[in-house]
């Protein structure tokens, strides 16, 4: 005897309902063998409502861990601080972030519309980098490999010694050595950094528009271990802040770069 489709219907309801929600396609990835992952860039920002509506826009998901607002984009979450920065990310040891998307035109006909300056315009190469009006400088890429709007790609460091500042993440957090183009790289899941040369040493990033960058670590405990053991002197000791759910600390690298250190972050 067949069942009722009223009744078929509402077992099908029953098991969607129960059944566990997919992944969110913007969680930060699997972490690497020593547990480590991107995590977030921290900007200093003096409207954070018009920079959170610019963001939403390209694509990002508005998101909190505790009473800390988040933006998410697959591999990365931005922060953003209601503070004037002291400066541009350009002449700091970060000179820019970059993001993968889905359609040129469309990311560079939005940056338009929320009033980014336009650096470097490339048509041909469908890529686009800018300027926020607090200074911090971004680039798109068009890529036909993802199925999002927006994706994070890599961080651009600048440094007298590439190789040397790329080795040292490889050493601290497990990173893949590489190279992109003409510069050495350091990859850990879900980006990259990449160092640009200089005969100029850079600011440190600290109170500029990137004030700093971030990992996501498994277990903060046996990283802070592995830290110490490197001879990695910590700027912030390891802490957890129950009001944002997170376990963090802080370091600096051998160029400035301050980074912050984050279990709980995935996920969120």
């Amino acid at each position: 005897m067949m069942r009722k489709p009223s009744v078929v219907l509402f077992i099908l309801c029953v098991i969607v309902a129960l059944a566990p929600p997919p992944p969110a396609s913007a969680q930060l990835p699997e972490p690497n063998a020593i547990g480590v992952a991107t995590g977030h860039i921290h900007l200093n920002v003096g409207d954070v409502e018009a920079q959170k509506k610019m963001w939403v826009d390209l694509g990002a998901e508005v998101t909190a861990t505790g009473t800390l607002e988040l933006l998410r984009i697959p591999g990365m979450y931005l922060i953003l601080r209601d503070r004037e920065p002291t400066g541009p990310s350009d002449g700091t040891t970060v000179n820019h972030f970059g993001f993968s998307v889905r359609s040129y035109a469309t990311i560079r006909s939005k940056l338009i519309d929320h009033n980014m300056e336009i650096m470097s315009d490339d048509p041909d190469g469908k890529q686009i980098t800018v300027q926020s009006p607090d200074g911090a400088r971004l680039e798109f890429t068009e890529s036909d490999s993802i199925d999002v709007p927006i994706e994070f790609h890599h961080i651009h460091m600048v440094g007298t010694d590439q190789e040397g500042i790329r080795d040292w993440y490889v050493r601290i957090f497990g990173a893949e050595a590489s190279s992109r183009r003409v510069w050495p790289s350091a990859g850990v899941p879900g980006g990259r950094i990449d160092v640009i040369k200089t005969e100029v040493r850079q600011e440190p990033t600290l109170g500029r528009a990137i004030d700093h960058i971030g990992f996501e670590v498994a277990d903060m405990e046996a990283f802070a271990a592995r830290l110490r053991s490197e001879g990695i002197k910590f700027n912030v000791e390891p802490r957890e802040i129950f009001r944002i759910g997170l376990k963090i600390a802080f370091i600096t690298d051998p160029i400035g770069t301050y980074i912050e250190i984050t279990e709980g972050l995935a996920g969120k």
